[in-house]
This record gives structure tokens, C-alpha cells and sequence, in this order.
């Protein structure tokens, strides 16, 4: 292992980058790899001091040489490496880490390069530490800043929250239980889509609320998940019945809605996603589809009654459906109905269809993505593994997420299958150009990992946890 000061003999010295220039990472880490001398390259990288990869010439990086990465920012932050130190790994390779920092200045970042060297005795680093390299790298403190450290209770949603405290009074009179003894059917739900109560509710049960003075709209409800539907069971609509009022405004049959942020792990886009998890009671909970269809009533009758908090920024929804839903083919066009009165646009609210049921009811899966593509819904395949069976459905123009299986990325910094398949995944859906999030993330080490190899979204306890869509508001308008 070799460490040495970057002004070499044959060095020029730094010269600062125009301050009129874009200083673009990419830009500068193309120009990196042409002023490279001749080698054996694998790949050249650049990461902030969190370990994010801000670019990557080519391939993907394992956690192997993630890790690599980690112990270099810790040598390199506390002075040991000097400004750029070599070591040869395992496999033969050599990586170089350069340091990125400003004269005087705290560690901003650092570039990788990866290269196969012989063993003719010399320095990598002496061989790529020429005046046109260094110039690079010192341009690289202009576009990388040192990154923040994510605190416990930051918010990486960049939405504000309410000030409303937990369990205060609803608007709803006091009388939490004044409904509790009817039970919700399908035939109430079919009833209230075929009659399109939801455009009433959205536009006429909306209060206008002042800003400050907002009130939470919806409670947390225990966290009960709703049984897996047995596989034969299909709900058939029933004949219709008396509607019901807005979700919201019903106390024993509301759904409780919270929401699960897509947290950004690359830079680029304004659109914020947030996966929609519904609450119901243990009644409401033995009728999937009935839930399905509350927690459809109740986000749009959100949307439409607080539009300035997800349209400031450019957001939208996604609900998990069930099996007997899928089946349901009234639902999309009772669905369009409620797009259609309420104006909304279909686009801002998607579907997560299990990977399980795109296999087991394909005939259904592939009718309903066709009709969320003609309504302008989109479709998110949930724990996409990348089976066979399932791949031919990311031909849709619908489909524009996969949330990889929480398995593979839990077991990809141990097994090398999970790490290829993961890494498959990630490579096949950009050129697709479908997004793909990973969940259930639990420690920072696979959250670094899955951003190195250019995973786009993330969900998991380290780094956002549900709130009610009660508390979901826009951005803070700008001071001044």
C-alpha cells in the first residue's frame, strides 16, 4: 500500500476552473478518464463524504469495493492517506483514491480508479498523477460539497409537517362510536363508485382552512395488515345499496390513510412519491376489496379537498391492491369516473401489483395494466425479482416502478447471486427507463450500497417511517 502527496515532480500547479464554467460532476469525471495515462481501466468513481457515488464511468460497484470506498473516506478525513493513496485489492486490481478538498480545507469527496496493473514495481499513483488529472480533481471542489449527515429526526421528504397533536379531537362532534355497530359491505362501496358520491364528497365536504390553522383530518389507526385473500376467492359486485358519506367524515368507517415516502437516493426530478398504506379496522380488514376501494375514496377525497399540498411540487400516490380488486372489472371504470368528477388527474395516482400475482393471475394482471395504460394510471410491480414470467410486463408503458424484492437487497452485501441479481435489476429497468426503489432498508450500510449502484428510491426505518396523509402538506412558501 502506498501513500503520497499529489504534487509530484512533474506537477503543475493547481489552477482554478473559471468561475463562469458548469461545473458539472459528470462533465469533469469524463474529462477525468481522457486525461487518464494508458491502463487497464476498470472504472473511475466519484463520491461526496457520505459515501453517495455522484458518478461511475461504467459497470457497477459490489460491496467490496464499496467498502473500499468507506475505509478510504475515513484515512483520507483525518489526514493519514495525505491527498491520495493506492491499494491493491484481492482480485489483482489496484484502486487509487484521490482526495477531493480545497487547499485548507475539510474533505469534500474523493475519486476512485479501479485499473489492472503489472507487476512492473511503479506507482499507480505516481502514474496518474499528472498536472492534468490533479487540475480535475481540484475542479471537483467547486461541484462537490461534503455532505451532511442524515440526523435521526430528519425529514427527507422535504415536506413540513403539522403541528396537530396525536389523538386530539376530530371535527367529527365527539362521537366516535356512533356508527360502530353497521358494517361495510361491498354493496355500500360498489353502490358509492356507481353513484359517484366521490366527486361530492371531494368538492362539497372540503372546509377552506388557513395554513396555520390546519387540523388533522385523519387518525392513526392500530396497525392491523389486511389478510392474504384465498386464491379462489373473487369478489362478484353486489347489487346496490344505500351510499356512504365521504370516508373521511364517517368516524366507524373511515380508513385511516398514512403515507410511506420514496426516499431520493440519486439526484434529478422534482416528483415525490409516497406509497398510500391504509388502516382499517378488523371488520373492514376481511374484505380486501371493500378496503381497496376506501382507501381509493378516501386519498382522492384528500387530493381534491388539499390540492395546494401535492401539486406546489409535482407528487403522487400508489396503493397496494388485492387480489380480488384485480379481479373486479367495474373497478377501473367506476375509478375513471371519480378521475373524471373529482379532477384529478389519473396520472398522479398508481397501483403496486405483487410480483406472486403477476404470475398467478396474469390473465387479470395484464387486462388491468392495459387499463390503467388507456385510463393514465401507472403500475408498480411490487418485490420484482426479476422472474421470467414477469419480465414481459415491463413492455407497458403503465409500468414505471419496481420495487425490488426486500429479500435479494437484504442479502445481496453477503451473497453474490442476490448482489447480481440486484444489479441486473437496476441495469435493466433504466434502459427501460423504468424508476426502481429498494425497501424495507435497515442499516446504512446496504442503503450505501444499493445508491452505489444506482438504486433510485428507498424505503425502510432508517430513513423515513409512515405518517398520516392528515400531516402530508407542500413545501414552506419561500421567505422574502
Amino acid at each position: 500500500m502506498h501513500s503520497a502527496a499529489l504534487h509530484t515532480a512533474g506537477s503543475a500547479p493547481f489552477e482554478p476552473a473559471s468561475e463562469s464554467a458548469p461545473q458539472c460532476v459528470e462533465s469533469i469525471g469524463r474529462r477525468l478518464c481522457e486525461a487518464l495515462p494508458p491502463l487497464r481501466l476498470h472504472s473511475v468513481s466519484i463520491y461526496d463524504t457520505q459515501c453517495n457515488v455522484l458518478w461511475l464511468s461504467e459497470g457497477a460497484l459490489g460491496p467490496d469495493e464499496h467498502q473500499l470506498v468507506v475505509d478510504a473516506l475515513e484515512r483520507l478525513a483525518v489526514g493519514d492517506g495525505g491527498e491520495g493513496f493506492e491499494q491493491r485489492v484481492e482480485d489483482g486490481r489496484v484502486a487509487v483514491f484521490l482526495a477531493v478538498r480545497a487547499e485548507h480545507a475539510a474533505l469534500s469527496g474523493l475519486v476512485m480508479v479501479l485499473a489492472d496493473t503489472k507487476a512492473t514495481g511503479e506507482s499507480l499513483l505516481v502514474r496518474i498523477s499528472t498536472a492534468g488529472v490533479l487540475t480535475l480533481v481540484h475542479e471537483l471542489t467547486l461541484a462537490v460539497r461534503p455532505a451532511v449527515p442524515r440526523r435521526v429526526d430528519h425529514d427527507p421528504t422535504g415536506l413540513m409537517l403539522s403541528l396537530a397533536v396525536d389523538g386530539a379531537p376530530s371535527d367529527t362532534g365527539g362521537a366516535p362510536h356512533a356508527s360502530a355497530g353497521r358494517e361495510l359491505t361491498p354493496a355500500a362501496v360498489d353502490a358509492f363508485l356507481e353513484q359517484s358520491e366521490l366527486s361530492l364528497a371531494v368538492e362539497a365536504t372540503a372546509p377552506t382552512v388557513e395554513p396555520d390553522a390546519a387540523a388533522p383530518i385523519a387518525t392513526i389507526a392500530p396497525s392491523v395488515q389486511p389478510p392474504a385473500l384465498p386464491a379462489a376467492s373473487v369478489w362478484q359486485p353486489p347489487a346496490p345499496a344505500a351510499p356512504l358519506a365521504a370516508a373521511q367524515n364517517v368516524g366507524g368507517e373511515a380508513v385511516a390513510l398514512e403515507v410511506l415516502p420514496f426516499v431520493k437516493l440519486r439526484s434529478g426530478g422534482r416528483m415525490r412519491r409516497f406509497e398510500v398504506l391504509p388502516r382499517g379496522t378488523p371488520r373492514q380488514n376481511r374484505d380486501p376489496a371493500a378496503l381497496d376501494a376506501l382507501a381509493v375514496e378516501g386519498l382522492l377525497a384528500w387530493m381534491g379537498a388539499h390540492r395546494p399540498d401535492w401539486t406546489q411540487e409535482p407528487t403522487c400516490f400508489t396503493l397496494n391492491l388485492s387480489i380480488a380488486t384485480l379481479e373486479d372489472e367495474q373497478f377501473l371504470r367506476r375509478l375513471g369516473t371519480g378521475f373524471t368528477r373529482s379532477g384529478i388527474s389519473p396520472d398522479s395516482v398508481g397501483f403496486e401489483i405483487a410480483e406472486p400475482l403477476c404470475t398467478q393471475r396474469r390473465a387479470q394482471v395484464e387486462r388491468f395494466i392495459g387499463g390503467c395504460e388507456r385510463l393514465g394510471c401507472f403500475v408498480v410491480i411490487d418485490g420484482f425479482s426479476f422472474d421470467s414470467a414477469v419480465v414481459p410486463l415491463l413492455r407497458s408503458k403503465a409500468v414505471r416502478l419496481v420495487k425490488i424484492d426486500a429479500r435479494l437487497s437484504a442479502a445481496a452485501l453477503k451473497d453474490k447471486l442476490a448482489q447480481a441479481l440486484v444489479v441486473a435489476i437496476v441495469q435493466a429497468v433504466k434502459v427501460l427507463g423504468i424508476h426502481c426503489a429498494a425497501q424495507q432498508i435497515e442499516s446504512q450500510q446496504t442503503l450505501r450500497w444499493l445508491t452505489a449502484v444506482g438504486c433510485d428510491f428507498g424505503q425502510g426505518p432508517i430513513l423515513a417511517r409512515p405518517l398520516p396523509i392528515a400531516r402530508l402538506q407542500g413545501p414552506a412558501p419561500a421567505l422574502g
